[in-house]
């Protein structure tokens, strides 16, 4: 695998931008706003993404293998909650509590990114890039272990792996392909393995920069991100991020 496809199919993470929580239920959120992060339900999921983030940070580049990339995703989860697994990214490290809304924000803040809806053209090039980042958490009845407690609410590896396929849109065409990869359950298929029923949260990286768009783009104006994330039944969720490049 090449640096831009472990790139594209690294794990994820995301921000409190716009609150997009759906309140009561799992309805479909409001209309998009001209800026910010909409969420949609795929039929009846059991789980949902919460805590978004928009920012900009060091993606790195090609000489460098975008290894600033991960290690970005791994600062802003840090141990010993979260440790570096080789099929995850950021994965489970020590047993911790939920809820797990916040742990981004907290990550976000700690390492002095700002959340924003209109960039620099210097924030999408010159190893810089715009990261999409969000946690995911069930919502339904099914409980369990996990790494994080021996009974809890749980997203069950029964509904792992769960695809995720992306685009960004730059003034209403492709730019790039976001996303095409697989979120796996937390079994003995992994190296490290794991003997639990399933996820307590993981967390979701996306980011795109001028490296990843056709040749000689232009960079300014706006630009969307369409996430798609499907589970094994079928359930999932659309996340649509909107956002400008002005100057």
């Amino acid at each position: 695998m090449n640096a831009l496809k472990r790139l594209r199919a690294s794990l994820i993470i995301v921000l409190a931008l716009v609150a997009t929580m759906v309140p009561g239920g799992l309805a479909s959120a409001a209309a998009p706003p001209a800026q910010g992060v909409r969420i949609t339900p795929i039929g009846d999921p059991t789980w949902m993404p919460v805590d978004f983030h928009l920012f900009a940070a060091t993606i790195g580049t090609a000489t460098t293998g975008y290894a600033e990339f991960l290690q970005t995703t791994l600062d802003l989860l840090p141990p010993p909650n979260h440790v570096f697994h080789p099929a995850l990214g950021a994965g489970p490290g020590a047993p911790h509590a939920p809820p797990y809304d916040n742990e981004l924000a907290q990550g976000v803040a700690a390492q002095g990114f700002h959340d924003e809806v209109v960039f620099a053209t210097s924030d999408f090039s010159g190893g810089q890039g715009v990261y999409l980042a969000w946690m995911n958490v069930p919502v339904g009845p099914t409980t369990g272990s996990s790494p994080d407690f021996s009974t809890g609410p749980i997203i069950p590896n029964t509904l792992f792996p769960i695809t995720v396929v992306g685009t960004d849109y730059h003034n209403g065409k492709k730019f790039s392909d976001l996303a095409d990869f697989t979120v796996p359950p937390l079994d003995q298929t992994l190296s490290p393995p794991f003997n639990v029923d399933g996820h307590s949260h993981f967390p979701l990286f996306i980011v795109d920069a001028q490296d990843f768009g056709p040749a000689g783009a232009k960079l300014r104006g706006s630009y969307q991100y369409s996430i798609t994330m499907t589970d094994q039944s079928g359930n999932g969720w659309l996340v649509e991020a909107h956002f400008a490049i002005a100057h």
